[in-house]
């Protein structure tokens, strides 16, 4: 069962993003496409019958792997992150034989203290050491093992990704047959991951966009673009439907050079062209700092691993007399007062910046709109 608040203010954006295994978003509930408020039930591809009493509808998956996130907005003011809490409580899921009559409440604040480490690793260590837990979700050196499980456990999958399964299911028992095709699909495996990873790039990944920036078009309904789709688990995997949100990428100032945290850019929207996102639906934009790794900071200086409405809500921005916004992106903060109020910190090396547009408009999917460059100051 999956529970969606009824108690949500209009203008207020949570949704519920249901990915199947491969990550294609197989439902998207919430404001933007003002789901109603009210519990629905999950099912896996071999699932036969009716809607249950008290169901608002039935939610099909083509596997019976899958990822659910919910998310509330919360600008930077006490008021409105006790309102994202107050709508997360709300948002949840139970099996249906723990399910009762009425809405459920849930606990977020308890689920976040209740996070579950790998074995051998502490709180204090990842306090002490962000770091340590930058490791590579998929093992290369056990890749087809780890594959052969999941289509064993996911025997059903939808009908774009069915060739693809069947090759691997091929290619699984061609690795079985022999130590020699066993060795040589190793090999392969281990280059591909290689190569994945080198053409997974924020300078390079999508299509254009205007002014520098890239995205990928079809993000979170991929289809048939299984390379597509393995670029986005590197660099933002399980990423919505692009109708829900899209993603802007880049790692290059406006003369295409790779962004250095020690250098100093601005970006600089005009009198009323902020990202147009639909505000009555929720909608909501932000910039988003990454390291080279395509992590956020650590440890940022000024609280912030990104910047937009969250900070417009909170009257933390400075406009300019004409009426536009100036970004700061630096390692070293501004020196100028209004400067450092509109301040993404870089780190100290190589960075990568990422525009989310939560509930975009026709001039965002259309491209008619095109963000403003990065560009190095001199």
């Amino acid at each position: 069962m999956v529970q969606t608040p009824s108690d949500a203010p209009p203008g207020h954006y949570w949704t519920i993003q249901i990915c199947d295994l491969f990550t294609t978003v197989i439902h998207q509930l919430g404001s933007a496409s003002k789901t109603p408020g009210g519990k629905f039930l999950l099912v896996g591809p071999n699932w036969t019958g009716e809607t249950p009493s008290g169901y608002i509808d039935v939610l099909r998956s083509p596997t019976n792997v899958v990822g659910v996130f919910g998310r509330s907005f919360a600008a930077n003011t006490g008021e409105s992150k006790a309102l994202a809490r107050t709508v997360l409580n709300q948002i949840g899921m139970v099996a249906q034989s723990l399910d009762k009559p009425g809405p459920l409440r849930f606990d977020c604040e308890a689920s976040a203290r209740n996070k579950v480490f790998p074995p051998g690793v502490t709180p204090e260590m990842v306090a002490a050491d962000p770091d340590m837990l930058r490791a590579k979700p998929v093992d290369p050196t056990h890749f087809w093992d780890t594959l052969a499980k999941a289509l064993d456990f996911n025997s059903e999958v939808s009908a774009d990704d069915a060739p693809m399964a069947a090759q691997a299911r091929t290619l699984l028992a061609l690795r079985a047959s022999d130590p020699a095709w066993k060795a040589l699909l190793d090999r392969t495996a281990l280059a591909a991951d290689a190569e994945l990873h080198d053409s997974a790039k924020y300078e390079q990944v999508g299509v254009d966009a205007g002014n520098g920036w890239q995205c990928q078009d079809n993000g979170g309904a991929w289809g048939t673009d299984w390379f597509g789709r393995a670029q986005a688990a590197v660099i933002y995997i399980y990423v919505n439907d692009f109708h829900e949100a899209i993603y802007f990428i880049r790692g290059t100032d406006d003369k295409g050079a790779l962004l250095q945290g020690r250098y100093r850019y601005t970006v600089t929207f005009p009198k009323d062209a902020l990202p147009p996102v639909d505000r009555e639906r929720g909608g909501f934009w932000s910039l988003t700092m990454y390291d080279r790794d395509y992590f956020m900071l650590a440890k940022s200086p000024n609280g912030r691993t990104n910047i937009g409405t969250v900070n417009l809500d909170a009257n933390e921005l400075k406009f300019a007399d004409d009426g536009s916004l100036t970004l700061h992106l630096s390692r070293d903060p501004p020196s100028d007062k209004d400067a450092q109020a509109n301040w993404l910190p870089a780190p100290d090396g190589q960075f990568a910046l990422l525009v989310r547009a939560y509930v975009p408009t026709q001039a965002l999917l259309d491209r008619s709109y095109k963000l403003p460059n990065v560009v190095r100051s001199k």
